[in-house]
């Protein structure tokens, strides 16, 4: 009797040298905005000047730092980290040397994922707040300061608790469910009624401005038309990142209810590029900050004229020192020559 039929083997997922070419480009392009642009916004925020001052006196900024910081973490260790481990998988066909940045790639991006998408619901719950109680908002500035500051701790805290469920018995699959519905699925719900409040909050506001006198009027419509814009960039920022989070929740729902997919190389190079589509938030938050609201592109504008009026200034006293020089040089050609 011969032999049965062969049963074809499968490639190992690492032996797809374009499939990691191809990741290697898009690691680059995606680390790369993301670290530039919110170092940018972290230092446009930092200056310590006059016209940076007026950034720092609300709890907004500092969640907008906050989130600045996770999207930096994230193109700096998650973004890099990926381009390194990408490149030496492209030469080397295999990962058995890369276990370590595997698991500092993957515990980095769930911090800083999780950081991130409670940073966001607070930025939400400060806006309803401020759209609701605007004169209680601008009197417990220094309150609403020091609480924020305390939330941004225990986030922290509460992240870096959560990347060590594995080591008290919770398994891999539960603490891959908890990450999941407790960023994605949970804070959705709660911020369909959040945002349902601000908008409310902002018509009721625009009908106590037509009830006003013509020389308040402009001061209320002023103040409306800048709470609109930052509602609209924070509203932006949600929707980013949640967009860009639904590919990677939607592929561990998957490895949880089908445990077997994880050996199928399709389903594995998508849960491999969904990791890396979370990256785009990080990269676009600073520009929508700097279009979406007057006083971050007043600071961006700011900085970058600085910096080019330093660089002219520069230049201003290297010709003059040029200049000096070659005056100097020629005054003593003509004593030379006198003196001949």
């Amino acid at each position: 009797m011969g032999p049965g039929p062969t049963v074809p083997t499968q490639r190992p997922f690492h032996s797809y040298s374009s499939f990691f070419l191809a990741h290697i480009v898009i690691d680059f392009v995606i680390s790369t905005p993301a670290i530039l642009s919110n170092a940018i916004l972290l230092i446009t925020i930092f200056r310590d000047s006059r016209r940076q001052k007026q950034l720092c006196k609300s709890s907004f900024t500092l969640l907008v730092m906050n989130l600045s910081l996770c999207d930096f973490i994230s193109g700096a260790v998650p973004g890099c980290g990926s381009l390194y481990y990408d490149y030496m998988i492209f030469h080397t066909r295999t990962d058995e040397k890369l276990v370590g940045i595997r698991v500092m790639i993957i515990t980095t991006g769930i911090i800083t994922n999780v950081v991130g998408s409670c940073t966001v619901m607070a930025m939400s719950f400060d806006r309803l707040f401020a759209m609701e109680s605007p004169l209680r908002y601008k009197t417990q500035v220094d309150v609403a300061k020091k609480k924020t500051k305390i939330f941004i701790i225990a986030v922290w805290i509460y992240a870096l608790l959560f990347v060590g469920l594995s080591r008290i018995g919770i398994s891999q699959e539960i603490s891959t469910l908890l990450y999941c519905h407790l960023h994605l699925s949970l804070p959705l719900i709660i911020l369909a009624v959040v945002f349902w409040e601000s908008y409310h909050a902002l018509r009721l506001h625009t009908n106590q401005v037509r009830t006003l006198s013509p020389t308040d009027e402009p001061m209320f419509y002023a103040h409306r038309k800048r709470e609109r814009k930052v509602l609209k960039a924070i509203l932006i920022v949600l929707a980013l990142f949640y967009l860009t989070f639904t590919p990677q929740f939607i592929a561990l729902n998957i490895t949880f209810f089908r445990p077997r997919m994880k050996t199928e190389v399709g389903f594995r190079s998508f849960l491999y590029t969904a990791n890396k589509i979370l990256l785009i938030s990080s990269s676009i938050n600073p520009f929508i900050y700097a279009w979406r609201i007057p006083k971050y592109r007043r600071a961006f504008k700011a900085i970058f004229k600085r910096g080019s009026m330093s660089n002219q200034q520069i230049s201003n006293i290297a010709s003059l020192t040029i200049s000096s020089r070659d005056a100097r040089s020629e005054g003593s050609l003509d004593t030379s020559v006198v003196s001949e």
